[in-house]
């Protein structure tokens, strides 16, 4: 499946949608879509993907991404068993650039928060304090009418362009790449890499995806990134396995295999080339 432009629909009465999923399970293909979007997973768990980013969600994360970033959200496997009475419980809102006035986010006043909103296109996780102010604004938000609304989406808007506690998701160079090109084949193989990473790929699959020769392939693909698609996969692999050190929870041989690596001694190569770090050291720190 390609990617998806998602159509968001907003109510006649409001410039902006707010709102509440109770699902059974997340059923989101790989999309974007050209509203900012904030997601507050009351409960839910599985894996996220922004952009080059690969990363695990749980109950409480909260999570900005910025219009036309690809991103996907996927459940647990236990999520989709039959009979499961899991739920999967998410608060979101959608906004566009100009759900204000074209011009508004120009306002001198706006800076802080334009700035912090040109950075959204990686996508930010948003911990600590800001998270916790920021879910009693959505939950006066969702209940609002008239202008509180906005009131209410500019007060959440002003604690992110202020806070301290973001980690941003994808890498620059990949938003660089993916918004300077309109190419399709591009998108296919992204979407290939972030949904088959943790098993062998070898270049033959990755040009058969993109419908070319392994030579017009890497050409290709260095053309629009500067990267190798080897340098392209290995790095994805290592940001996944960064995220899985921090939470200290399996083995760096577990992790290495989880990655997609097919030895815990290349692992430990690869990761210190990038990080300049040995797996161990950052092995339950946060990052």
């Amino acid at each position: 499946m390609s990617l998806i432009l998602e159509e968001i629909s907003v109510k006649n009465e409001h410039s902006f949608r707010s709102k509440i999923d109770v699902l059974s399970h997340i059923e989101v293909p790989w999309h974007h879509h050209p509203e900012f979007e904030l997601i507050y997973i009351e409960k839910s768990k599985g894996t996220l993907v922004v952009g080059d980013c690969i990363d695990h969600f749980k109950d409480g994360d909260m999570v900005f991404i910025g219009p036309n970033t690809p991103h996907v959200m996927k459940n647990d496997d236990s999520y989709y068993q039959n009979k499961s009475e899991l739920k999967a419980i998410a608060w979101v809102v959608h906004f566009r650039e100009d759900s204000f006035g074209k011009e508004f986010f120009l306002l001198p006043e706006m800076q802080k928060v334009r700035q912090f909103l040109i950075k959204s296109f990686q996508g930010i996780r948003i911990e600590g304090n800001s998270k916790y102010k920021i879910i009693q604004l959505l939950k006066n938000l969702h209940s609002a009418d008239y202008s509180e609304r906005i009131i209410f989406l500019l007060q959440i808007l002003r604690i992110i362009s202020l806070s301290d506690e973001l980690e941003y998701l994808a890498s620059k160079s990949f938003v660089d790449s993916f918004s300077q090109s309109s190419n399709h084949k591009l998108y296919k193989i992204y979407e290939y890499v972030s949904k088959n990473f943790q098993d062998k790929i070898e270049l033959d699959e990755a040009a058969k995806v993109a419908n070319m020769s392994k030579t017009a392939f890497c050409r290709f693909f260095k053309s629009k990134t500067q990267k190798t698609f080897s340098e392209f996969l290995n790095e994805m692999r290592i940001n996944y396995a960064k995220k899985l050190l921090a939470e200290g929870k399996l083995s760096v041989s577990q992790i290495a295999y989880e990655c997609g690596f097919n030895s815990p001694s290349y692992f430990n190569k690869q990761f210190k080339a990038s990080t300049g770090k040995a797996p161990l050291q950052l092995r339950g720190h946060s990052l």
